[in-house]
């Protein structure tokens, strides 16, 4: 029982607990012994419900932290458990993805990325089922979960620049949901990234250029002197429109796929062999074509298996494509589709072209360029081309 008592010279009763080893004094604000009785005792049931937990909490934890470690995570899975018993704010792991992709976002998600996050997840979630079947909210789900489940994806030979990009979308998918699922903290950040040992697509040789061109044929050939003549990456070359080839201007004007939140277009001189190859597939096709590659586009925008085909044509050229990297099971492509952007970018470089030449090109751009360089002239732009088609194809 709370015991009230008056301070001298005070009207009111005043009242002493002490909860937990932590002294607590109040005034009732009652001059009537009995009121200030009932107010006081009414007052300590409050204070003792907001420090109990908080106590019990600590109990609770101690105990914990001695257990062996399977033991340990065993108790940690069922607090959370029973914890999210009563939280509103969840949302269930088997729900999660599409709610993310309905969030608003400042920069749509190309369909490309869409499926990426969309498999990475899916492949999470069958985890997490097979693994820890008793958990099924976001809001259960602990850094050791989120770091088993990266082992043994590096265990399938990712590369550290691959494991590093799921840790990423992870992060992206939990900070997007975490006012609906009610998480205080992104578990995914408590995880390392690794240092990447990044190796970079190789430029061809003069020889690997010969080699893919006697061989080329229809709209691999095309996509092929497309990617060589103008740097554009994969997806912008297979899915190139004949309303951005201007043969009036000799020019071919593109939003590059990467890079289209900055809203500049690239500009790139229509000459010499490339111009012949697409004016002669123009005459070819049926009149009213969107795309300078139909197919590969069609295959872009469906499979996305226009990446494997040029491989393997890469390969039917008798260029290896790949090499043996350490502890991967997988080997490490070192020549693709964009070997050609780099063969574009190292011969130009070679041959005296300036940098911000290049860069007005391929459309690979940074604030400090911008303050350096000035924009290209279309002479320069034309020279740059020359320069390609003199030293590989001429």
């Amino acid at each position: 029982m709370v015991k009230v008592f008056k301070k001298k010279g005070s009207r009111n009763y005043y009242f002493q607990i002490v909860i937990n080893g932590k002294r607590i004094a109040e005034s009732t604000r009652e001059s009537d012994v009995r009121k200030a009785q009932k107010r006081a005792e009414k007052r300590y049931m409050e204070l003792k419900l907001n420090l109990d937990w908080h106590f019990y909490l600590q109990q609770v934890i101690k105990k914990v932290s001695v257990l062996e470690p399977e033991a340990k995570e065993a108790a940690v899975y069922s607090a959370i458990e029973e914890l999210n018993s009563i939280n509103v704010k969840t949302v269930a792991l088997s729900d999660a993805f599409e709610l993310f992709r309905a969030k608003p976002r400042k920069r749509e998600i190309s369909k490309r990325v869409y499926n990426d996050y969309r498999n990475m997840w899916n492949s999470f979630v069958v985890f997490v089922n097979r693994n820890f079947p008793d958990v099924k909210y976001m809001s259960e789900i602990t850094k050791g979960i989120a770091e088993k489940f990266l082992a043994g994806e590096w265990k399938k030979g990712l590369a550290e620049r691959t494991y590093n990009e799921r840790i990423t979308k992870f992060r992206t998918i939990f900070s997007a949901l975490a006012e609906e699922a009610g998480l205080r903290k992104n578990v995914w950040q408590q995880v390392d990234k690794m240092s990447e040992g990044h190796i970079s697509k190789r430029p061809f040789t003069k020889a690997q250029l010969k080699q893919i061109f006697s061989m080329a044929k229809g709209e691999m050939r095309t996509l092929c002197m497309i990617g060589l003549y103008t740097g554009l990456r994969l997806g912008d070359a297979a899915t190139l429109k004949w309303s951005e080839v201007d043969f009036d201007n000799m020019v071919i004007v593109r939003l590059p796929n990467k890079t289209k939140h900055l809203r500049k277009n690239v500009e790139i001189p229509l000459l010499g062999g490339l111009c012949d190859e697409l004016k002669r597939v123009k005459a070819e096709q049926k009149e009213g074509e969107i795309f300078v590659v139909p197919e590969m586009a069609g295959k872009y925008f469906t499979t996305n298996e226009v990446s494997k085909l040029v491989q393997t044509f890469f390969r039917q050229a008798g260029i290896e494509t790949n090499i043996d990297r350490e502890r991967c099971p997988r080997k490490t492509t070192v020549y693709g589709f964009h070997s050609f952007r780099h063969s574009f970018v190292t011969l130009c470089a070679a041959h005296g072209i300036p940098m911000n030449v290049v860069m007005e090109l391929v459309g690979h751009r940074s604030a400090m360029v911008h303050e350096i360089y000035q924009h290209a002239s279309s002479e320069q732009k034309i020279e740059a081309i020359n320069v390609i088609e003199k030293e590989f194809l001429g």
